[in-house]
């Protein structure tokens, strides 16, 4: 299963994070060969409630993309599919199928960059009740090959210079490659902490 997360077993990040926040509803945008989708769905069914709905774009994207039909395989294989639906669709657009604050939790990995992270922020800030997790935010990542080739904008400034995340977010940053952004609502984080 390829997932750059693997190496430095993000998976477990992933379990507990729903397992600890106990999410309803949560929407992945980005799923490649869905090692993320499965960790998030072992820790709601081990919550024993919520559920993750999954946006690709799978054989449309040009790029390094999965396949629908191994991924809705492998979550039926790994007992999980009853907690997952996967459906077509595009990061940039699928927003307006949520209502504000409908959802708990929203996972972006989708060829992350500086630029992605804002427009993504922009249209999913008031989605999202709970936590945004975006894959990247470190200088390792911002720098690997295709970002670079491509010029793209690196992630890291953004998190420093961002009005939405100044306002609304707290931030933890995971800094084994390549990276992971955790921003927690702060009228959540104020909830929790009391």
């Amino acid at each position: 299963m390829r997932s750059s997360y693997k190496k430095n077993n993000y998976g477990k990040v992933f379990y507990d994070l729903v397992r600890i926040h106990k999410p309803e509803k949560m929407v992945e945008l980005g799923v490649l060969d869905g090692y993320s989708s499965l960790h998030f769905a072992k820790g709601l069914k081990d919550n024993n409630k919520g559920r993750l709905y999954c946006y690709d774009l799978w054989d449309e994207y040009n790029y390094n993309h999965g396949n629908f039909d191994k991924v809705f395989t492998m979550l039926y294989n790994e007992g999980v599919k009853d907690r997952v639906t996967l459906r077509k669709g595009d990061a940039f657009k699928v927003h307006k199928d949520w209502r504000d604050n409908e959802i708990d939790m929203l996972h972006v990995d989708i060829s992350n960059d500086g630029d992605i992270v804002c427009e993504i922020l922009n249209l999913w800030h008031n989605k999202v009740s709970k936590i945004i997790a975006f894959e990247g935010g470190t200088q390792e990542r911002d720098n690997i090959e295709w970002m670079i080739k491509y010029s793209k904008k690196p992630i890291l400034p953004v998190l420093c210079n961002n009005k939405i995340i100044d306002e609304e977010f707290d931030i933890i940053n995971f800094l084994s490659f390549p990276g992971l952004i955790l921003m927690f609502k702060k009228k959540y984080r104020q909830g929790i902490i009391k």
